[in-house]
């Protein structure tokens, strides 16, 4: 569930440049198809590190994968996870916590999202995603759908993109 703070998080630049506004970021973010790596730790403090296609829906990125694959035992031991993209303008890590999605209106828009960006059109079933085509990255279909909620987003431009590097956060106690 998204907080108040996901829509107007703080920003700090991280150079001597002005700080990025995350309002013009975003549109970024939801609109880019491309490959983002997702790291979630492993027992014993080793980073298990996977390419998936993710979505944005409302501010924050999602995701699916199968129940059997290394992913979802992983999230299920650990909400904590690092979700990487490089756009072509900019290079932008995520990081806070994970969280399966169970509300089947929201998985339903998840999954209406990805034909925009991917042309990739799973279907929503209930809590799960499905489809005539599978996902790569994601195991054999059905799909979980899976949000982060961010907690810190960095983003550093790879071309002129009018800010410096910049660090978003998005819990003001942090």
């Amino acid at each position: 569930m998204a907080s108040q703070n996901s829509l107007h998080p703080r920003a700090e630049a991280l150079t001597d440049h002005s700080p990025g506004a995350w309002a013009k970021v975003l549109p970024h973010l939801s609109e880019t198809a491309g490959t983002y790596w997702l790291s979630v730790p492993r027992e014993g403090g080793a980073v298990h590190t996977r390419p998936l296609l993710a979505v944005w829906v409302a501010g924050r990125p999602y995701f699916a994968c199968g129940d059997g694959t290394g992913k979802a035992r992983l999230l299920a031991d650990s909400p904590r996870v690092s979700l990487a993209v490089t756009t072509g303008s900019l290079d932008v890590v995520v990081e806070g916590r994970v969280a399966r999605v169970q509300d089947e209106n929201l998985v339903k828009e998840v999954a209406g999202v990805y034909p925009a960006v991917y042309g990739w059109a799973p279907v929503a079933d209930g809590e799960l995603i499905t489809g005539p085509e599978g996902a790569p990255t994601a195991g054999p279909p059905p799909y979980a759908v899976y949000g982060i909620t961010p907690e810190t987003v960095y983003a550093f431009p790879a071309d002129d993109v009018g800010h410096g590097p910049t660090r978003w956060r998005f819990d003001t106690q942090a």
